[in-house]
């Protein structure tokens, strides 16, 4: 357990309680608080009710502390955004990219950085940088490995940024770093976790016995180019048939102007746009869903078949505690989640879903910043830095 965390997610907490929680001496637990106090990351919030004797100081997270910037990589855009160690956002540009590519990519990316930084007043108080991006990410060295979709291959992006903008930098796959916002900011206290996000594009992040599992190469939770469809849809990895393909926003999205093109089905999506289709968001197939429109309806029974072959096969495979959906075009649309359940549990061998829990996320769409935050909080901000002291210094 660390103390640091613990005062983040369950400040304002006494010294008493935070020695009880972590089974460490009250003596231990001072020397810890006065440490993190003379960082300024712990500040006394007052005083607590007694409980027979002394009343006791009560102490919490400093999320003021300092600031991060945030960066969100995406198929189609570039979120920046200046976020305090709770996520609270102070200022925020979305650029849009849709058909950039390559070095272009990096060189908008870049630029993009360079006048969202130099608007800021006061670029002190910045502890790093953190960038979650799609694809295969080597996180130690800050490497884009691997995304076919935005032709980005071997971009040392760390060292690139580093240098441009002396901030300490973190690079991560971006659902690597959602399933740690997920275990750090949500409601999330499982040790094996399969988080799965459907979006413009389909991947997981994975937690195997409390840690995160990056397979040999940084390629694991790759779950949107498993096949679901043998002989399938071509993709961009090679593969045929893949989840991505059939499930991801871009793919309903070409599903609902086919029914509105093609098929001339009627439906309250486009409705919901004022009848210019390219307007639809996915909040209007959410809308529609849950309203019971018989084309939306029948998306959601294909896009359930579709994502409870791929959970049905990595349960039988890794078979974790809990599976977390995240999306926009998923969270809220209850139809699909029941569906995706029902279909799971139909597929499933009933030991493997005896005590499993599919829900979606606690921390809404918007929140591929929270997981840079997350990332930076694990690494720069150290949340388990005080694992080993404590080991050693446990009475």
């Amino acid at each position: 357990m660390n103390v640091l965390n613990m005062i983040r997610s369950n400040g304002p907490i006494s010294k008493a309680e935070i020695a009880e929680q972590v089974q460490v001496s009250p003596t231990t637990v001072a020397t810890i608080l006065m440490k993190l106090m003379d960082e300024d990351y712990v500040r006394e919030e007052g005083i607590g009710s007694s409980t027979g004797g002394r009343k006791p100081i009560l102490y919490r997270f400093n999320p003021d502390k300092s600031n991060i910037i945030a960066v969100s990589m995406r198929n189609s855009s570039i979120q920046l955004a200046v976020l305090n160690l709770e996520g609270d956002r102070t200022k925020e540009r979305i650029y849009n990219v849709e058909n950039v590519k390559g070095e272009t990519y990096i060189h908008y990316l870049m630029n993009a950085l360079s006048i969202f930084i130099n608007s800021i007043n006061n670029q002190k108080d910045f502890v790093g940088i953190a960038i979650v991006c799609p694809g295969v990410v080597d996180a130690k060295n800050g490497t884009i490995l691997y995304n076919a979709k935005l032709d980005l291959y071997d971009v040392e992006l760390k060292a690139k940024v580093e240098q441009a903008f002396n901030l300490q930098t973190y690079v991560e796959n971006d659902m690597n770093a959602l399933v740690i916002a997920e275990k750090q900011f949500g409601d999330a206290p499982f040790s094996e976790m399969l988080y799965l996000s459907i979006d413009e594009g389909v991947g997981s992040g994975i937690i195997v016995n409390d840690h995160l599992f990056r397979g040999y190469s940084g390629s694991a939770g790759e779950i949107g180019h498993m096949s679901v469809v043998p002989g399938g849809i071509g993709c961009s990895c090679g593969n045929q048939g893949c989840l991505e393909n059939y499930v991801s926003w871009p793919a309903i999205y070409a599903r609902i102007l086919s029914a509105w093109f093609t098929q001339r089905e009627e439906n309250s999506i486009v409705e919901k746009a004022n009848r210019m289709p390219e307007k639809i968001k996915p909040s209007h197939f959410v809308e529609a869903a849950c309203e019971g429109d018989p084309v939306a309806l029948k998306i959601v029974e294909e896009m359930a078949e579709y994502i409870a072959v791929a959970i049905t096969n990595v349960l039988h495979f890794m078979n974790p505690q809990v599976v977390i959906l995240h999306g926009e075009h998923m969270v809220n649309n209850e139809p699909l989640i029941s569906a995706i359940k029902k279909k799971v549990e139909r597929r499933t061998m009933k030991i493997v879903t005896k005590s499993l829990e599919i829900r979606q996320t606690a921390l809404g769409n918007d929140m591929n910043l929270l997981g840079a935050l997350a990332v930076l909080l694990q690494d720069e901000m150290q949340v388990g830095k005080y694992n080993v002291f404590l080991q050693q210094q446990k009475v």
